[in-house]
């Protein structure tokens, strides 16, 4: 990969790509890339990536060639490789930060003969928090006397099992640093954990998670600046709007990678695609607009009922636009059965505490709405690289029907602009050009 001097839209710098074998050796691997792929997903837990190569070197006959000098070989576990970039824009990229993400290496893929000298193949990579969590369980109880917020239990989680003292000093000799951003939680509890997975501890009390306005959607992911349990109607409320991305019919052409463009170019949408449209029968199939929640206690042998209407609580959701839907449904509501057991001596799975399962259901309710409301429009659009975006993020996109470049503004396409949660990203690298591929969702039109 190459590091002239600014192009166009979307050159990068690739300072360094190094692989680190388990015996400590590394190899800059930069010029023997094709493609690099950085993925965040907001529902995710930790970053993902996967790396093109074309081996003429044969790296695995030269790695395992080299045990007699005490040198671990061969792609065998314990792998991983450390990425460092840049994209370049006119003028000053130079005072853009290189990111620097580190993947632990899991898998060789595609592998295949592309000459008499040289193959390709993939290597993917993970966050190394996921390597080091996979093995681990929690059989451990949280909230011991008066009980905790759940926050703070996340918090003792990440701590102890995923951003360790361990993980930590290996960042630190690579230089790279993750923050852990958490959002408080409602209400003091006790909980035993038996035996769940560290991802499954967390998302346990992730779905146990309450707002003080009792709003709440609680997710843990990781971005490029490290670790979130956010409550996304909050994320969304305080999230700024740091770009605006516009797409004229215009974009499509040369003009995109010539030498010497604008730095206008650098936010203007290359293509983009609609992945999810309006459907309001999913919409009412999926609780939407009306539901029930059936909370039966097993033991007591009695149910308690809460219903949730959109029209009366509509006005209280944080969404990513103005826009509501106006449908209003006749009939039945969607039924979310659920079963409990909170508030029992003999309950010893998960939570002894006083029941709360009016608050519960009506928590439940809100959280199924919202969710479908989250990601009742989904688009993908591909943009100039930019490092600086992240899963969480809000973001404005312009959808102009007819190249109408200048100060008209009359065909600006009002079903699709405005402006967009980021739920995922994909860093792509690829014949020396960097390109970021968002896929964004909203409520409803902005009209």
């Amino acid at each position: 990969m190459s590091n002239k001097g600014y192009r166009f839209a979307g050159d990068v710098e690739i300072k360094s790509i190094n692989l680190v074998l388990s015996g400590g050796r590394s190899l800059d691997i930069s010029d023997m890339i094709l493609e690099v792929n950085i993925y965040q997903n907001m529902f995710e837990h930790y970053l993902r990536g996967n790396f093109v190569v074309e081996d003429a070197l044969n790296l695995n006959n030269i790695i395992k060639g080299n045990k007699e000098a005490g040198i671990a070989g061969g792609f065998n576990g314990g792998e991983y490789i450390i990425i460092s970039y840049r994209e370049r824009t006119d003028p000053g990229y130079k005072g853009i930060a290189y990111k620097q993400h580190m993947f632990d290496l899991y898998e060789t893929s595609n592998r295949r003969r592309i000459s008499e000298f040289n193959e390709s193949y993939m290597l993917s990579g993970i966050s190394a928090e996921a390597y080091q969590t996979i093995p681990q369980k929690i059989n451990k109880a949280y909230g011991r006397g008066s009980g905790s917020t759940i926050s703070k239990m996340i918090k003792s989680i990440v701590d102890e099992y995923v951003l360790t003292n361990d993980i930590k000093t290996i960042y630190r000799s690579a230089r790279i640093n993750k923050s852990l951003d958490i959002d408080e939680t409602s209400g003091l509890h006790k909980y035993i954990i038996p035996s769940l997975s560290i991802d499954g501890s967390i998302n346990f009390l992730a779905n146990e998670a309450d707002s003080i306005d009792h709003y709440p959607y609680y997710i843990f992911f990781e971005d490029s600046s490290g670790f979130k349990f956010k409550n996304v109607p909050q994320m969304i409320a305080d999230a700024p709007i740091d770009f605006t991305y516009t797409y004229f019919m215009s974009n499509v052409g040369e003009s995109d990678t010539k030498e010497g463009v604008v730095q206008d170019d650098q936010y203007k949408i290359i293509s983009y695609d609609i992945l999810k449209d309006d459907n309001i029968l999913s919409n009412v199939k999926g609780g939407l607009f009306k539901a029930k929640t059936i909370n039966l206690d097993i033991l007591k042998k009695n149910k308690k009922e809460v219903i949730f209407d959109y029209n009366k609580e509509s006005d209280n959701f944080q969404t990513v636009s103005d826009g509501k839907f106006a449908v209003e449904v006749v009939g039945d509501p969607v039924i979310n059965l659920i079963s409990s057991r909170m508030g029992h001596d003999n309950d010893v799975l998960f939570q002894k505490e006083t029941a709360l399962p009016k608050k519960t259901n009506t928590t439940l309710n809100r959280k199924l709405s919202y969710g479908k409301q989250l990601f009742n429009k989904i688009i993908q659009v591909s943009i100039p690289g930019n490092s600086s975006i992240n899963v969480g993020g809000l973001i404005d996109l312009e959808f102009f029907i007819h190249n109408n470049i200048g100060t008209d503004k009359g065909n600006l396409d009002k079903s699709l602009s405005g402006q967009y949660l980021i739920t995922k990203v994909r860093q792509k690298i690829t014949n020396d050009v960097f390109t970021t591929i968002l896929e964004c969702a909203r409520t409803t039109n902005s009209l």
